[in-house]
């Protein structure tokens, strides 16, 4: 069953047109993420599915009921995390959660905040000023506090964007485990690539105002139908047509031939890899932790630059020549744009 049904959304403000004709939905139990660069309009999507923007074409259905007729009033089947959680810095953490079931009586009250606090581990925080949080904790407040109203939807909007590498790791994990114990229709909004792949069920890359594909991680990353999708959600090389000629690929002219930085093998020596490497020069090296980024320049190829990604250097460090071995089965053609 579709939770959240967004037809034909379109949105200006002024006399910009931010969004036009942006059609997705959500099924019960899933994570939809809504992907694109900082200022293309994916919150103003969440703002308007929890009625907090009005003013835009277009219909949004939650659960095959038309929303439209309600704008501008909250309602409580949609829950809103916001990216600075919108806590009140006047109450602790029980007070935080209550606040949201300000309808029961005292003793029901009682016990739904034991059950949440439980349920989100936080029983020995309870009484703590938000201020005496961490990030993680206070995540977890504006999210028990959230679900404290029972809500079908979960709009999520750069909720892990307060939160170091390490703790924003861990509670992704619990994060997507909530929301599909609780079977709710989730809409995640983030600029982050990974993120969006590790979280979404299905995911929606918005590009020039609409969205430029829809479908699940694997067929956005595997099979991307525009070079700006495959760019945007991976590192990748443009490669020149006259090398894809050379390999034998027929390259129609709308299309372009891309391979990722880490399907380029390097090697220092000629036929080191067994087969006729391309030679290049070595234009810079780039530790980066576990990896090595090189550029280098394709120097048969009107001085064409890739990026090179390598576990190691072994000799290369001192070398200003190299060889690139790339496999005709790692090219993908896709349209220059749609």
């Amino acid at each position: 069953m579709v939770g959240i049904n967004v037809k034909d959304f379109s949105i200006s403000f002024d006399e910009t047109n931010i969004l036009k004709d942006v059609s997705f939905d959500v099924k019960e139990g899933e994570i939809v993420t809504i992907l694109g660069p900082s200022g293309c309009g994916k919150s103003t999507i969440l703002r308007a599915i929890a009625s907090l923007q009005d003013e835009y074409k277009g219909e949004i259905f939650l659960n095959e009921k038309c929303l439209i007729t309600n704008k501008n009033s909250c309602n409580k089947d949609i829950g809103y995390i916001f990216q600075d959680y919108a806590l009140f810095p006047h109450l602790n953490v029980k007070e935080n959660i209550e606040f949201a079931l300000y309808k029961l009586n005292n003793i029901e009250k009682q016990r739904k905040v034991d059950i949440l606090l439980k349920q989100f581990d936080l029983t020995e925080h309870r009484h703590k000023q938000i201020h005496e949080l961490s990030g993680g904790q206070q995540q977890r407040v504006s999210i028990a506090r959230v679900i404290a109203y029972e809500p079908k939807v979960l709009l999520l909007d750069e909720p892990f964007s307060n939160l170091d590498t390490n703790l924003r790791n861990k509670t992704k994990i619990w994060l997507k485990k909530l929301i599909k114990d609780l079977g709710l229709s989730a809409i995640l909004v983030t600029h982050d690539q990974k993120e969006a792949l590790s979280m979404s069920d299905r995911i929606a890359i918005i590009n020039d105002k609409k969205i430029e594909q829809f479908g699940t991680p694997q067929e956005l990353f595997e099979k991307p139908k525009s070079l700006y999708i495959a760019s945007f959600l991976n590192q990748i090389n443009i490669l020149p047509n006259e090398l894809l000629e050379t390999l034998d690929i027929k390259i129609p002219s709308t299309d372009i031939g891309i391979i990722p930085i880490d399907k380029i093998q390097i090697s220092d020596n000629f036929n080191k890899l067994g087969i006729s490497e391309i030679e290049a020069s070595i234009l810079d090296i780039s530790y980066c932790g576990d990896y090595y980024e090189l550029i280098v320049s394709l120097d048969d190829y009107k001085a064409k630059e890739l990026v090179v990604k390598a576990s190691c250097l072994d000799c290369l460090e001192n070398s200003e020549k190299c060889y690139l071995n790339i496999k005709k089965e790692d090219i993908k053609l896709v349209r220059k744009s749609l």
